[in-house]
């Protein structure tokens, strides 16, 4: 795959976040409630589309603040993400790590116009019809 350069790579990740915003909020939410705080980490290999709603083929992981220290995640949360785990608002933001394809992190803060426990309440609810 072609090495991207930082604008690109930027641009691809505020594309696939903004089409897939309602999706990760509602993931962020329901593992919230039973992990507490934490970021949501997508690989960025699974971006298959980035500009269309991918209801399949994403690989969602939730990092709670507990399991920050596990070896697996150990390096995943900076500074930045840390601080942004003890001030965000859980219904208004989620912290997204994105693990790109050549190695490191693309970490956001990021927020829609529906909260996040709206947009899990409406996937839940679809899921159920």
């Amino acid at each position: 795959m072609m090495e991207l350069t930082k604008e690109q790579r930027i641009v691809k990740h505020k594309s696939f976040m903004n089409a897939n915003i309602l999706l990760i909020a509602a993931f962020s939410w329901e593992h919230y409630l039973t992990k507490g705080r934490g970021a949501v980490l997508i690989p960025e290999a699974d971006f298959l589309y980035t500009d269309t709603p991918q209801l399949k083929g994403i690989r969602f992981h939730y990092l709670a603040k507990t399991e920050r220290e596990h070896p697996a995640f150990k390096d995943i949360l900076a500074e930045k993400e840390l601080a942004w785990m003890e001030t965000y608002d859980p219904d208004e933001k989620v912290i997204l790590c994105v693990i790109r394809e050549g190695g490191g992190v693309s970490s956001y803060l990021i927020g829609a116009r529906t909260k996040n426990s709206v947009a899990y309440t409406r996937q839940k609810n679809a899921m159920s019809n």
